[in-house]
């Protein structure tokens, strides 16, 4: 599950099990700390929801309490990165992003951090993104980590090779945003 940032105070009467009123109750007491949407709906962050419930000794599901995946994004264009951060980040799940700009910086960082997920470019100067997906894939303690390809280069055989790599995913440039980001995030479901 991809941890959000907020939640409903219908949601937070699901995860607590308790009537969504008690949930409002709660707010309009002062016990659990909210704020009110321009559209006068009330959302409570994820922060202040898991500080409420260990106030109160509530069981805390793991998915509040675990850290919220990581994204790894490898580009060596700075604006690509920045574009892809856009992306990913646009919604309202919170996601822990990393960048690198050449295939040996992401290997370095993987072995610091794991991602969750690996978009990566496929046309890099040194070490192109089919031999970090190789290297990655081929490694018992990084081949689970989901990798969605990126390239410019529109050639079949470009595809084909990639997914032959151990690449979960290929998407050509320019992307479909919507799309791009909604498989992203299917696959660290």
């Amino acid at each position: 599950m991809i941890r959000r940032s907020f939640f409903t105070t219908f949601e937070i009467s699901q995860i607590c099990g308790v009537n969504p009123t008690t949930v409002q109750n709660w707010v309009k007491g002062k016990k659990l700390r909210a704020f009110q949407t321009p559209g006068g709906h009330r959302r409570v962050s994820r922060e202040d929801l898991v500080l409420f419930m260990k106030e109160f000794g509530m069981p805390i599901p793991a998915d509040l309490s675990q850290d919220p995946p990581l994204i790894m994004l490898v580009d060596d264009e700075k604006d690509i990165l920045e574009l892809l951060e856009g992306v990913i980040t646009s919604g309202d799940e919170e996601i822990r992003i990393a960048k690198a700009q050449s295939g040996v910086e992401a290997l370095l960082l993987i072995g610091e951090n794991k991602p969750s997920l690996l978009i990566l470019d496929i046309m890099m100067p040194g070490m192109n993104g089919c031999e970090v997906c190789q290297k990655l894939k081929s490694n018992p303690s990084t081949h689970n980590i989901k990798i969605v390809a990126l390239t410019g280069d529109h050639n079949p055989a470009i595809k084909e090779r990639v997914l032959r790599a151990g690449a979960d995913l290929f998407f050509t440039k320019p992307i479909d945003v919507s799309e791009f980001r909604k498989q992203c995030l299917r696959l660290i479901q």
